[in-house]
This record gives structure tokens, C-alpha cells and sequence, in this order.
């Protein structure tokens, strides 16, 4: 724990920011399209990222000043995958999901990243999990499949959205994973930067009609919160911090915060909008966060040791 307290400290003040975004994605829906909120809430991401970018200061890189990395012609096809995974389908998919639930259930879903991202780190041979972290997932993956059990059952439609969610998940751990070589070898600022302006144009050819369509002298202040602190802070500056992160903390240790955010999620709603939500998704939360904290103490060691990430 040494020497990572702090990237600890940043996951769980934004875990609570994370929280805080599904409820006020959940309030901006009631006026907005899924698709059109959510490349708006990724153009202020992009803002976002860009201001961090030029304004990181003096600090310096490989000897030079922080700048747009040259990047390999080799690696183009990875950042352009991360940037289709992570910034253009995930967050699309992502808000349609929440469109057909509520927000308490779509941020419980997260608790299928570390499932996730546990086997993508086997399979890319970056991680290895104790025995301590097998329970981790093995009681998140009762949750989670609580979960799935309670939407098929339910009379509001909810397995549509679940699935949608579903996919989402996997696209944004499988992202997180392919996202760490380029974020070793150029820095996390910049290559987090690129992928939310290359995402983000991707997302634009899809959403133009929607864009257009919308009424944006209408929407409300909450409405106008949720796309400018959700697009800054959530979408920008929490994937900077998430990526920064892998240069101390395994992908699954990363993902592993997500499973509290349904708890912030569930606690912010129901402060702030009266939302609340049933039994067996309360009961799946508590075994998420048992097998959060199981996996987090068993740990997920990255194999190979690299050097700082900017």
C-alpha cells in the first residue's frame, strides 16, 4: 500500500463523483435523448481533458515539455480501437441502458468489472489474482447475478437495459486493458486526451441528428450540472485518474471502485431525488461491496513493473 495511498484517495473521491453522475444523468434524461446528452456530457469531457492537458504545469516529459505525442504508425490501430471501446460505444450503450432502468441499477452493474477484468488480465497475461480475490469475484458474481435474476423477473422491462449494460461494461474494462501500453509509453494525459477527442468526433457522426434536433436554450440548470460536471469531472478527468492509477494498480484493483459506486449511487439518489430500490438489489449491492473488498485485499498484482506513467 506504500507509495499508492494517494491514486487510493483519488479512486474513492471519485467514486463518489461517479455516484453523483448517474443520478444527475438519470434527472437530464427526463429532458434530453440518451444520445444527445451523452455527446454532450463527452464534448465537455474533451474540454475537460484539454485544459488539464495544457495546464499540467512545468512538469516534463521524457525531457521535453508535455505535447501531442508522435504516435507510432504501429499503434494507431490500438488508439483508435480504445477510443471506439471507450469513448464512443461504451458511453453510448452505457446511457441507453440507463434510459431503460434507473440509476441505481445501472451503476450496480458495474459490479461485473472486476469478472471482467480479472479475465481479460488472465487471457493478456498482465495479472495474476490470489485466492482471496477468486472469493472477491465469486461473491460479486452472486450479486451481479441477484441482479440479473431480479430484472428478468421484473415487470419494468429491464432486461433489455441490462444487457445493453452489459456491453457496455465489457467494452470500458476491455479499453482500460488495451489503453495501458499506450499510456506507458506516452504518457496518461496525452493519450487520454487523444482518445476523448478522437471518441468524441466518432460519436458526433452518429448523434448529428439528435444534436440538432434538441432544444438546448430549454433544458434546466440540474440538466445543464449534469452535462458540464459530469462531462469535466466524470467523463475527462476521473479516465485520467483511472489510467494515471495504472502505474501503481492493477486494472482490476481499478475496476474494483466502480463496485462502490452503486452504494454512492443508491445513497445520492435517494438524498436528493427520493429514488430508491428494491430488496434484491440492495442485497446484490451488499455482496457486490463484500466481494469488492475480498478482491482488493486478495489483490490483482500486475506481472510486469513500468515505469511512471505521466
Amino acid at each position: 500500500m506504500r507509495g499508492v495511498w494517494h491514486y487510493h484517495v483519488l479512486l474513492a473521491l471519485f467514486t463518489l463523483l461517479w455516484g453523483g453522475n448517474f443520478v444527475l444523468a438519470e434527472v437530464a434524461l427526463r429532458e434530453m435523448t440518451p444520445i444527445t446528452f451523452s455527446v454532450a456530457r463527452f464534448f465537455m469531457g474533451g474540454i475537460g481533458m484539454v485544459l488539464l492537458f495544457y495546464g499540467y504545469g512545468p512538469t516534463r516529459l521524457n525531457g521535453s515539455r508535455l505535447h501531442i505525442p508522435r504516435i507510432r504508425v504501429s499503434e494507431w490501430p490500438r488508439l483508435i480501437l480504445v477510443s471506439l471501446f471507450g469513448a464512443t460505444l461504451a458511453p453510448w450503450l452505457g446511457i441507453e441502458g440507463l434510459a431503460l432502468t434507473h440509476a441505481g441499477r445501472a451503476a450496480f452493474w458495474l459490479a461485473l468489472a472486476p469478472v471482467v477484468s480479472a479475465v481479460l488480465g488472465y487471457g493478456l497475461g498482465t495479472e495474476q489474482i490470489g485466492r482471496m480475490g477468486r472469493i472477491g469475484i465469486l461473491v460479486a458474481g452472486v450479486g451481479t447475478a441477484g441482479l440479473a435474476i431480479d430484472g428478468i423477473q421484473s415487470d419494468l422491462g429491464y432486461q433489455l437495459g441490462d444487457a445493453v449494460l452489459v456491453a457496455a461494461l465489457v467494452l470500458a474494462v476491455a479499453e482500460l486493458h488495451l489503453i495501458k501500453p499506450l499510456a506507458i509509453r506516452y504518457g496518461a494525459i496525452p493519450i487520454v486526451t487523444l482518445r476523448t477527442i478522437i471518441g468524441w468526433v466518432l460519436y458526433m457522426f452518429i448523434a448529428t441528428p439528435s444534436v440538432v434536433q434538441q432544444d438546448w436554450l430549454g433544458l434546466s440548470f440540474w440538466t445543464w450540472t449534469a452535462i458540464i460536471l459530469g462531462g469535466t469531472v466524470g467523463v475527462g478527468m476521473g479516465q485520467w485518474v483511472k489510467v494515471r492509477a495504472l502505474r501503481a494498480i492493477g486494472p482490476t484493483q481499478i475496476v474494483v471502485y466502480g463496485n462502490l459506486v452503486p452504494l454512492a449511487t443508491i445513497l445520492i439518489g435517494w438524498a436528493t431525488i427520493g429514488s430508491g430500490s428494491s430488496l434484491i438489489e440492495l442485497t446484490a449491492g451488499m455482496l457486490v461491496v463484500v466481494g469488492a473488498f475480498c478482491l482488493q485485499v486478495g489483490g490483482a498484482a500486475t506481472q510486469e513493473h513500468q515505469p511512471p506513467v505521466a
